[in-house]
């Protein structure tokens, strides 16, 4: 009647309600934790999978072998060894509580978990275990295998995988293949890939290579530059009948190859992507890659026309896609473009790196950069220089285009806050452009203080062993020649040549000071800093120091004089008004070729002439002229409009007549140029008109010649 529960006592159908109640309430506790895991497997979260699998375990829920590949599936992609063990557990839980034969694909979990943690030789391991447990590895099991020695770089271990698996007779298939072929991709074994490649197409015995296989050999002769392999491949791939196996990987492939080969042929096939390719949308790699195809080509214009498209298909740039249109601003100097894509790209909130604003600010030595660009510059450098890293060629392009500008005080800011502290090593173009900064803000003493200094230090650099130095910095001739050249520059040139030594210009005794300084210091002087040194003493109209540099320029036994160095000669002394000079200079390198190896250039003839002119030797003039002509020299426009204005300079009529004459008869007009006469320019005809007027014309006759002007460049 009744029935005892504890010390309760209950009547009997009130104990069976209470039986089946507590089956119910373990019913609903099993079925709620089957939900969770379930739940959690379908949220992807691998931390939840397990913490719902522990509570099903300790719950004994019912999991079977279908829940569990799933918790599989996620859980070998996880980034934490506990994952690993995680797999590990589940697998003895099977043999275990579970009551569930683990099969191959619960150890190929496992393998696969391991190559993730870059532990091969545990997931070797697992090969030993599966025997124990009576599950011989397969095919699937040694691919996997072979894919975490791929992450590891390890082919010696892959290559003796293979063998095991021909001891085993396990016939290897096209993943097995394509595996191997990814990991002598990624270890450069270029050829043995390519081999191996040969030998699927023509054994008739191997797995045929299959999509993956052609991306893979195809990314290969791309980075080999394997012209034949890649051109076989995508005549191959591109056939009629494999354009519908065309994925996006072999097709970005595909235009990374054919970007070194024809800019037409990358854009042709992406232009022709609609139609032969409906099914393939292009990434943000393609257009990368065809951004970068046109800048190399050259053809910026249509790179910009491809980021548009890019726009307009929603795909937004990355770090990559403004890195390469930065690079290409870059190679032209264009700083203004450049700071406009990089302030894009922080808009678009991406973070730059390193690489991009090094590229950056490698522009700032560009002589096109302005002032403004370059303020905008070091203010974007100032602000990223607490997370961004420059090294010190970068600094020296940002401070080199400061020192262009004449800038001494943000240089010297740059270096007290990049280079005093060793930031970053001061090199000796560091240095230059210090110097530099403060030349060309006329601060000679604050240049010349520094240029005393840092001549000590090399001294001392010179003399005691470089590593106990501990700024090793040493004086060359790119350092002088640079200095001297600035020197010469953003001057006013003297309105008479002097020939008296204290009455020299500061600025080109400092260049003859440094200038001075470099043979005791044990610096050989080049052709560039000779050349430098004789255009500062042309400029300033300094015969007493442009003699001194003629002097020790013939008695240097380790020059040998190229033609730029007498060109500069001449110039030097036509700017001084010494038309002798520039002609014994002539006389001297238009001597026969047994007397001499040089030979006067065409900017030799034009310095020639312009010298005759300016110096009344119009007769000497015609005479070089004639031996020119006689020896079949060949004279470019530049060379007849300096000899024009010579005979021009002429006081009478006759020589104008002439100039006009040849002018006429020897010079082609622009709009019907003719082989073997130079096309007269504008400056031709003005240097005619011009004297013309000078020599007071009728206005009939400079009307006449307005108008033949007119006619030839067909002026509105």
């Amino acid at each position: 009647m009744f029935s005892r529960k504890g010390t309760q006592l209950l009547p009997r159908n009130l104990s069976t309600l209470y039986i089946n109640f507590h089956s119910l309430q373990l019913t609903c506790r099993y079925q709620t934790t089957q939900t969770n895991l379930r739940r959690a497997i379908g949220r992807g979260n691998i931390h939840h999978v397990q913490t719902a699998y522990e509570s099903a375990i300790k719950q004994n829920s019912k999991i079977d072998r279908n829940m569990i590949r799933k918790l599989l599936l996620l859980t070998r992609h996880g980034k934490r060894y506990q994952d690993v063990e995680f797999i590990k557990t589940v697998i003895q839980d099977m043999k275990g509580s579970l009551k569930i034969t683990p099969y191959h694909f619960e150890y190929h979990a496992l393998i696969f978990a391991y190559g993730l943690q870059h532990l091969p030789e545990k997931a070797y391991n697992v090969l030993d275990q599966m025997r124990n447990d009576g599950v011989e590895p397969n095919l699937y099991t040694y691919n996997t295998l072979l894919g975490c020695y791929k992450r590891t770089n390890n082919l010696r271990q892959a290559e003796l995988i293979l063998k095991e698996m021909n001891r085993n007779k396990i016939t290897p298939d096209t993943v097995t293949y394509n595996t191997v072929l990814h990991l002598l991709l990624r270890t450069g074994e270029f050829d043995r890939l390519f081999e191996l490649y040969r030998t699927m197409t023509d054994d008739t015995e191997m797995a045929k290579p299959d999509i993956y296989t052609y991306s893979t050999v195809l990314d290969a002769a791309v980075k080999s530059q394997n012209q034949t392999i890649g051109n076989e491949i995508c005549d191959h791939v591109l056939s009629l009948n494999k354009r519908d196996k065309i994925d996006l990987n072999i097709l970005n492939n595909i235009l990374r190859f054919k970007s070194d080969i024809d800019l037409n042929q990358v854009l042709e096939l992406y232009y022709d992507l609609p139609d032969k390719f409906p099914h393939i949308q292009p990434d943000r790699v393609t257009f990368n890659i065809l951004l970068d195809a046109c800048l190399k080509g050259g053809n910026a214009a249509k790179a910009y026309m491809l980021f548009r498209d890019m726009k307009k298909a929603d795909i937004k740039p990355d770090i990559i896609t403004y890195g390469t249109l930065i690079d290409a601003e870059s190679r032209i100097g264009n700083l203004k473009d450049a700071i406009q894509l990089f302030q894009d790209m922080c808009y678009e909130s991406i973070e730059p790196n390193d690489r991009i604003m090094t590229s950056l600010v490698n522009i700032a030595s560009s002589k096109s950069a302005t002032a403004q660009d370059l303020d905008t510059l070091v203010s974007l450098v100032e602000k990223f220089q607490p997370t961004l890293q420059l090294d010190t060629k970068a600094y020296n392009s940002l401070m080199h285009g400061l020192a262009l500008h004449g800038r001494s005080k943000q240089v010297q800011h740059l270096y007290d806050t990049v280079f005093r502290d060793i930031t970053c090593q001061p090199d000796i173009a560091t240095f230059t452009n210090l110097i530099l900064s403060y030349i060309n803000d006329d601060y000679l003493d604050d240049a010349m203080e520094i240029y005393y200094t840092l001549r000590e230090h090399h001294k001392k650099c010179r003399d005691e062993k470089l590593s106990q130095v501990r700024i090793p910095i040493q004086l060359d001739t790119t350092f002088y020649s640079t200095l001297i050249a600035s020197l010469s520059q953003n001057i006013t040139p003297n309105q008479m040549t002097t020939d008296d030594e204290y009455e020299s210009s500061p600025r080109l005794v400092t260049a003859v000071t440094m200038f001075n300084d470099m043979r005791p210091l044990r610096i050989q002087p080049t052709a560039h800093t000779y050349t430098a040194m004789l255009h500062a003493c042309g400029q300033y109209r300094d015969r007493y120091l442009l003699d001194l540099v003629h002097q020790q320029i013939k008695v240097d036994m380790y020059l040998d004089p190229d033609i730029g160095i007498y060109n500069a000669l001449m110039d030097a002394y036509n700017r001084t008004g010494d038309g002798d000079t520039v002609l014994d200079i002539w006389q001297t390198i238009s001597m026969p070729a047994s007397f001499s190896d040089i030979k006067p250039d065409q900017t030799s003839v034009s310095i020639v002439f312009d010298s005759c002119g300016h110096n009344g030797l119009v007769t000497r003039a015609q005479s070089i002229w004639i031996w020119l002509k006689r020896t079949k020299f060949k004279l470019n426009t530049n060379n007849y409009n300096s000899y024009i204005e010579c005979l021009c300079r002429a006081r009478d009529r006759a020589g104008w007549d002439h100039a006009y004459q040849l002018t006429k008869q020897e010079m082609s007009v622009p709009q019907k140029p003719l082989h073997g006469k130079p096309v007269m320019d504008q400056k031709t005809v003005n240097t005619l008109i011009s004297f013309a007027k000078k020599k007071k014309f009728d206005s009939s006759e400079i009307e006449s010649l307005e108008q033949w002007k007119s006619s030839i460049f067909a002026l509105k």
